[in-house]
This record gives structure tokens, C-alpha cells and sequence, in this order.
């Protein structure tokens, strides 16, 4: 199924004529988001879901102001107290909608968590290149358990804290483990000059590109901004 076709937007908010409708709709989107997290693909879905609850907080926070920016046309008394009453109305449904979603839109928030930190806790990192404060670019290796291969990744990270990352190979996993030396080395005969590497590690066969691959982008950018320490 299309994931663009099932996320949760704020379209589904507004213009509300039939709130069972809309709820009937919603909760088709729910289902679909809690099918993904039960199968632990976590990425699009999650950062959906916090984005999504976020915008509804962030509106139902500015009730009262919304309110008073629709009233400022200069109309008459008469006009005035109509469109009041429509815009009303249309925007008390989609306040109802909103609030009715938080319940279930905490849950998968709940779940999401749960299998995006026992997901964290599971990858570990440890330097098999050379020790160097610098660390704004190099690489490192994920495993996808699935396809059985080692991913090799090159990264880059910029001012903004946004890791970007490029897949430059991978290596097929054996039954004997693939020391770290015999790794770097392979690595650093194609890049003699970048010696940073890291080796990300994780027993989990989660999808790879939908949760092991985002969360672990995340916790080796907070690993290389100090904010985890592993000694």
C-alpha cells in the first residue's frame, strides 16, 4: 500500500461535513499505522505520527487565537454574527475530531517508542579507525540481518546536525565473524586518506531501511556529538 495515501495530515481535520465519517477514515489510517509498528518498520510512520501530533497540540494550544483571526472582516452586525456561527461550527468539528484522535494517536506514539528505544539499546559503536577528534565525515559499517550483509556507509554531517549518508558497499555475512582489523583494512584500501571508521552492531533482523538503518543514523549522530558515552 501506498504509505503516501494512509499518512495523517491536517487535510483530514479540516473541511469536516461528517465527523463519523472522518473519524471512520481516520481509524483506517490508525490501522495501517499500528500494522506498520507491529511489524517494527518504524520510519516513515513514526516521525508522521510525532509531526502530526505535534501540529494538533500546537492548534488546540492556539484555540481561542484562531477564532479571533476569522472574525476581523468588516462586515455587518447581521453578516458578522453568520459567519461567526458557520466558521463555528466548522471549526468546533474539527476541534471534537482532534481531540478524539489523541487517544489512539498516543497509543502508536507509545508503541512507536517502545520499539524505537529497545531498537537504540540494541546497536552499539566502536571506532576501528584511527582516534581523531575530527569526525565531521567518514564511515561506517551496519549490519542488515535480513540480507545477511554488512552495509558500508560513508557519512557526512554539516552544521545543521543532519548525518547524511551514502551506501558505497557491503559484504556478505559468514558464518565466521568478519574481524574488525579485516574490515577497516578492505575499507581503507579504497580510501587511504578518510582512516575514520565506525562499526555500528545489532543482533535485531528489524527492516533494515525502515528501522534499523534511521535509528541507528540517529543514535551514532548523537555518539559523535558526544552525547552518548560508551567507555
Amino acid at each position: 500500500m501506498n504509505n503516501s495515501k494512509v499518512a495523517v495530515t491536517l487535510k483530514d481535520y479540516t473541511d469536516v461535513t461528517d465527523i463519523e465519517r472522518s473519524k471512520y477514515l481516520l481509524l483506517n489510517k490508525f490501522q495501517f499505522c499500528q500494522k506498520e509498528l507491529n511489524e517494527t518498520r518504524l520510519y516513515p510512520t513514526y516521525q508522521m505520527l510525532i509531526s502530526i501530533y505535534s501540529q494538533l497540540t500546537d492548534i488546540l494550544n492556539n484555540h481561542n487565537r484562531i477564532f479571533n483571526k476569522e472574525y476581523t472582516d468588516a462586515l455587518t452586525e447581521q453578516e458578522s454574527e453568520e459567519k461567526h456561527l458557520h466558521i463555528n461550527n466548522e471549526l468546533e468539528k474539527s476541534f471534537e475530531l482532534m481531540h478524539w484522535s489523541f487517544v489512539h494517536l498516543n497509543n502508536l506514539l507509545e508503541n512507536g517508542k517502545a520499539i524505537y528505544d529497545f531498537v537504540d539499546e540494541s546497536i552499539t559503536i566502536e571506532s576501528i579507525g584511527i582516534t581523531s577528534s575530527y569526525n565531521n565525515d567518514g564511515y561506517f559499517i551496519l549490519p542488515d540481518n535480513r540480507a545477511r550483509i554488512f552495509r558500508i556507509l560513508k557519512y557526512s554531517r554539516n552544521l545543521y546536525k543532519i548525518l547524511k549518508t551514502k551506501e558505497i558497499a557491503n559484504r556478505q555475512m559468514t558464518l565466521i565473524t568478519i574481524p574488525n582489523e579485516v574490515l577497516k583494512n578492505e575499507m581503507l584500501s579504497e580510501d587511504i586518506i578518510n582512516q575514520i571508521i565506525y562499526k555500528l552492531d545489532t543482533e535485531l533482523n528489524f527492516s533494515y531501511s525502515s528501522t534499523i538503518l534511521p535509528v541507528a543514523k540517529r543514535k551514532f549522530l548523537n555518539y559523535l556529538e558526544g552525547k552518548y558515552n560508551f567507555n
